[in-house]
């Protein structure tokens, strides 16, 4: 089921933040980077010549032939990293399927290879299996270059896809928590106000027909507007009015209200029902509490870009305990949601301030980002996709989360942007949140983490295993290709093993150098030519030391070492695209975690959610029907008037704590149940068959009366038949069964049985 959600209007990113960076196709990056590779080896080998002018015109388009050839199995090469992963097929056939693969990739590029340059460069065929053998370690490194790439960039992929998932997700949790926090004003609000239409119902019926009117508009205006975070000016001034005319009322004899906002600010956007606290907050500790007439004025201005609304009273000041520049210093729900609901809907781009008044009284004042509900700019809602548009406010219909075809970010996902995660807040009371931190910019990370112990002994013993294969390989070389020639084999061993301790010590440097420099899509193409010098300098350094070591005699840029400086091309590369890999993948695990939690705490937001919901239906038909009893039957009024009122209050109360013992809960039930008899529904009435020493069980709060809920709002019963609402607790072995069931009077069963929840204990 789609659901729609509302995303919470943050403080809108800088534009460097949300600007989105080139990427090319990636047959495009391919090719490129492989023609890159192509010249500049057949510079390198040019120059390594005695003549070099001259062997320019074959070295160059051999090694862009071979070059390009790579660039058309790249493609494959990742598919099949893709198809063989080791989670897929596990490690035996993955490691044999590779291997496979990289042994024909190097019998393929071989016979390309001494094809072009006997038809290039005239040279004369080689053998062909000397030749496989001596460039088959340089070949092999090709491939397990471009599988570990290709393993970095599925890597990358579910670290982005996580990303996202995690950003969509903060979103929800932004959602679920304004959801609560206006869900919370309702309860609290009525309740108030009935408490004052309590005091006119017998003195002022018909000033109390009246605040019961004005309060059902103003139910009605909260319950259209639900969902929306953000209203125009004009929309908040009008859905006020009704409180004020409720109060008017109250106190026609003394209070006096203003409204000074001009008429340009009035397509301004701001936070829904944020002034109707304020004022009531001004009238019930400013004003109430004075003698003499008091007067409450809303101005609104901007200043640079930015909304200056001010609730002002002449009552007696701010209380010494609650002085201060923080408005939730002082005790009650009103201010306290205001504070919230601001922290969540504009993080630390607003400010929210009580202070005394210069010539008495209180100013509460709260700015916040200046926006037009007209504004061109504002984003479609097809295009909220990422953290950037989700500070915008755009309406977006949310998709199933856990399907990632809905916030996928593409085929190779290293050339999408990097998101950094807001960081986690640790649980608690899903009302209490931390502001958003400014967006990092594009291409920065966590930080890497440091390689074990474990991984450096892997590491070691990779080149011991790497020493070995040389060795063997340069044994069976020289046997195929001088079958005649006397050669050293504990000569060819040292040169491998010196080989391995060089790249061993090399390893640091290289792993430095990735994160130093980490490739994304924001910087891809500017440090990958880097990253190719140091490919090459790691090929200088490796033959210079065998020269300086007396192990080699060539000259660094020599035909002969050619080979080295090929492969030591491709290590470097394969332990920048390792290094890459395993960083996206602790990220992606921290994402893992991430989003386990936030999805719990989403959980836990809406089960704050439920604790604090009233019935719309049953709120405004209860009001209609107490405008009308005011006037014919006071008494029954008075009694409607305080069970809602106890029901309110039961439910403010359940509302502080995820659980509730039975007895709450129970009583909370039977407040409920009576205001229905009571009012709309004079037919129903509450058993229950609890053992006494059941009633300390904790429960979910509100469970019972939610539940309930159904079964008096049920469209197959009608009012005025008789209904039982039967609560039945028993002991079933280790379990306690709580079952819930509507009874009608005639026999039927309304709704059923619902055994709601089970706890053992």
């Amino acid at each position: 089921m789609t659901l729609p959600v509302r995303l919470p209007p943050r403080m809108v990113a800088p534009a460097h933040a949300t600007a989105r960076h080139f990427s090319p196709p990636f047959w495009v990056t391919v090719a490129g980077a492989w023609t890159i590779f192509g010249v500049l080896h057949g510079l390198v080998w040019a120059a390594s010549m005695s003549t070099p002018g001259e062997a320019m015109r074959w070295s160059v388009p051999t090694a862009l032939a071979v070059a390009w050839l790579f660039a058309i199995l790249t493609p494959l090469i990742f598919r099949l990293t893709r198809w063989v992963a080791p989670s897929r097929v596990g490690w035996p056939a993955s490691i044999v399927i590779h291997a496979t693969a990289a042994v024909a990739c190097a019998a393929l590029v071989t016979w390309w290879r001494r094809l072009l340059l006997a038809r290039l460069a005239g040279w004369p065929s080689d053998p062909y299996v000397p030749t496989l053998l001596y460039w088959l370690d340089v070949w092999l490194f090709v491939y397990a270059s471009l599988a570990v790439m290709g393993h970095a960039l599925a890597v990358r992929r579910r670290y982005v896809d996580r990303t996202v998932r995690a950003n969509l997700l903060e979103a929800q949790l932004s959602r679920a928590r304004l959801q609560f926090l206006e869900l919370q004003l309702q309860p609290h609000f009525l309740f108030n106000a009935l408490n004052a239409i309590a005091e006119l119902a017998h003195e002022a019926p018909h000033a109390a027909d009246r605040m019961l009117r004005r309060l059902h508009a103003l139910l009605a205006i909260s319950l259209e507007r639900s969902g929306r975070d953000e209203v125009t000016l004009d929309e908040e001034l009008a859905a006020l009015e009704p409180y004020l005319d409720i109060q008017r009322t109250r106190f026609s004899d003394w209070l006096s209200v203003g409204v000074a906002v001009p008429a340009a600010l009035r397509r301004a956007l701001v936070p829904h029902l944020i002034l109707q606290p304020l004022v009531e907050n001004a009238i019930r500790h400013g004003l109430s509490v004075r003698q003499g007439a008091g007067r409450v004025i809303v101005r609104a201005e901007r200043r640079a870009g930015r909304l200056m609304l001010r609730v002002e009273d002449d009552g007696v000041g701010l209380p010494r305990e609650a002085r201060g520049n923080d408005g939730t210093r002082r005790e009650g729900i009103g201010l306290r949601n205001v504070s919230e609901r601001l922290l969540q809907l504009y993080g630390e781009s607003h400010r929210f301030e009580l202070r005394d008044a210069p010539l008495g009284g209180v100013t509460v004042e709260l700015e916040i980002p200046y926006r037009e509900a007209d504004r061109e700019d504002t984003p479609r809602p097809d295009l909220v996709t990422s953290r950037d548009r989700v500070a915008t406010g755009a309406t977006i219909e949310a998709q199933p989360i856990e399907d990632p075809s809905t916030w996928r970010t593409g085929e190779y996902a290293t050339m999408v942007q990097s998101l950094p995660a807001r960081p986690i807040q640790p649980d608690g009371v899903a009302m209490t949140s931390s502001p958003m931190p400014e967006r990092q910019p594009s291409g920065s990370f966590r930080a890497a983490p440091a390689i074990s112990q474990r991984g450096w002994l892997g590491i070691g013993a990779l080149w011991i295993v790497l020493a070995v294969f040389w060795t063997n390989q340069m044994v069976l070389y020289s046997a195929s290709a001088h079958p005649k020639d006397s050669y050293s084999w504990l000569g060819l061993a040292r040169l491998q093993v010196a080989t391995s301790i060089i790249w061993l010590a090399l390893c640091p440097a290289v792993f430095a150098l990735a994160r130093r420099f980490r490739m994304d899509a924001s910087n891809w193409m500017r440090l990958l030519p880097l990253h190719v010098l140091f490919g090459l300098g790691a090929g200088i350094v490796h033959t210079g030391a065998m020269q300086l070591s007396g192990l080699s005699r060539l000259p660094v840029f020599s035909p002969g070492n050619m080979n080295p400086i090929t492969g030591d091309f491709f290590v470097y590369f394969g332990l920048l695209a390792w290094s890459h890999a395993r960083d996206f993948a602790s990220w992606y695990r921290m994402r893992e975690v991430e989003g386990a939690r936030l999805s719990a705490r989403i959980a836990g937001s809406r089960f704050q959610s439920l604790r604090a919901q009233l019935r719309p239906q049953f709120l405004l038909s209860t009001l209609d029907l107490l405008a009308d009893l005011v006037h014919r039957d006071v008494p029954r009024a008075e009694r409607l008037i305080t069970r809602l009122a106890d029901t309110l209050r039961l439910t403010l109360e359940s509302g502080r704590d995820a659980t509730a013992s039975l007895k709450q809960e129970i009583d909370l039930l039977q407040a409920c149940v009576e205001t229905h008899r009571i009012g709309i529904r004079g037919g129903v009435q509450l058993v229950t068959n609890v053992a006494p020493t059941a009633l300390a069980l904790r429960i979910p709060s509100r469970l019972l009366c939610t539940m309930a809920d159904d079964l008096l709002a049920a469209d197959t019963l009608n009012p005025a038949e008789p209904l039982t609402v039967r609560v039945e607790v028993e002991r079933v072995a280790d379990v306690t069964r709580i079952r819930l069931v509507g009874e009608a009077a005639w026999g039927a069963r309304a709704g059923g049985s619902h055994a709601w929840w089970r706890a053992k204990r």
